[in-house]
């Protein structure tokens, strides 16, 4: 994981809250120049979510993600790291582990 922390910014252009609820869960995304930072995460309940992806301009981008693993409920340090193409009319299914968590880098292509 530290190949995506040691990338994100601490300079932000936009920041939006997609999705939460206090003390349950937030999805919070953060740009910088042209690149979208995305992360969730959930208190001890295991939860799914469609992660609308509208707030990205019409153009093709890839998503480098970090998800919980399919052991994340037991061992913390389990996760899962994948790259899509993703555009603005997509959802994506996220699913959080107990007190898991997801992240994401969308970039143009």
């Amino acid at each position: 994981c530290m190949e995506f922390l040691s990338v994100v910014p601490t300079v932000w252009d936009d920041t939006r809250v997609l999705h939460a609820k206090i003390s349950e869960y937030i999805i919070v995304a953060r740009k910088s120049r042209n690149d979208w930072y995305v992360g969730a995460m959930t208190d001890e309940n295991p939860r799914e979510f469609n992660l609308d992806l509208s707030f990205l301009d019409a153009d093709e981008y890839q998503m480098d993600s970090y998800s919980d693993g399919v052991n994340a409920h037991k061992y913390a340090s389990d996760y899962k790291k994948q790259t899509t193409s993703v555009e603005q009319d997509q959802k994506v299914k996220i699913k959080l582990a107990s007190g898991g968590g997801w992240a994401a880098k969308i970039y143009k292509k």
